[in-house]
């Protein structure tokens, strides 16, 4: 990778335009469970309207800060902030425009795709989407009335995906959504992110391992090891900076890391 300096982190403007809300501001967040310190002080923020990929390998902290995101974890210090709203127990009109997936989505095999999405509009008690329409989109029209048991892993991703998207959300997390996959799998997710992104106006929080997977389409990145924030900019920014591949680069600011 030819950088125009050593490597250094790259702290760039993921601030919103002027004027304008953040997707997420995620702000001074940490977690700690029992002595072990999982967050360590992240601060970062999501612009609205764009794909910005949470990346770092298994055990980054990326799946904590989702749950924390969610309201299924509580951090020990720190505030999370969604469309300039204070994260707490009453955000529940937050909630309503926050569509997550988390990794390795589970369904009921013995329903078909669309009796499956029936059932969670009903605990949902959502009566205005069209579950035809979400099939759709993630490209299950077709498979509709296949029972899940029978679907391939990257079906499978494809209606976690969806069933993220019956809340009819603003903003999109997903969490290792080309985990496991085959390479035409992968395709057809980071697909259907750009989709969701250009077609149906989401902003989109994709968290992964696979560096160079969702480099191919984030507008911006957040790299996380060990807890902590190694770099946030766009990724233009990073190009500017000398950058090539986010991988090189997380690799040699792991080393660095090291180093110190």
């Amino acid at each position: 990778m030819n950088q125009k300096s050593e490597c250094q982190p790259v702290t760039g403007t993921l601030n919103p335009k002027y004027g304008q809300k953040a997707g997420l501001r995620i702000t001074n967040l940490c977690k700690t469970f029992g002595k072990k310190k999982v967050l360590k002080n992240l601060n970062f923020e999501v612009p609205k309207g764009g794909i910005t990929g949470f990346l770092g390998p298994n055990g980054a902290g990326k799946s904590t800060t989702i749950k924390i995101i969610a309201g299924l974890v509580a951090p020990t210090s720190g505030t999370v902030e969604i469309e300039g709203v204070l994260m707490n127990g009453n955000s529940t009109a937050v909630f309503q425009k926050l569509g997550i997936m988390f990794e390795a989505p589970t369904f009921y095999n013995y329903l078909s795709a669309r009796q499956n999405y029936e059932l969670l509009t009903r605990l949902q008690k959502n009566t205005e989407v069209d579950v035809d329409h979400i099939l759709k989109i993630v490209g299950l029209s077709g498979s509709a009335d296949v029972k899940v048991g029978e679907f391939s892993q990257g079906m499978r991703q494809r209606l976690g995906i969806g069933q993220a998207l019956l809340v009819q959300p603003e903003f999109l997390i997903l969490d290792e959504p080309t985990n496991a996959l085959d390479p035409l799998g992968r395709k057809e997710i980071k697909n259907l992110i750009l989709h969701l992104a250009q077609n149906e106006k989401m902003t989109i929080f994709v968290s992964s391992h696979l560096l160079s997977e969702i480099e191919q389409v984030c507008t911006h990145a957040v790299i996380i090891n060990e807890g902590k924030i190694l770099a946030a900019a766009s990724i233009d920014e990073l190009r500017e900076h000398g950058v090539q591949t986010l991988e090189d680069y997380f690799l040699e600011l792991i080393e660095k890391e090291n180093q110190c």
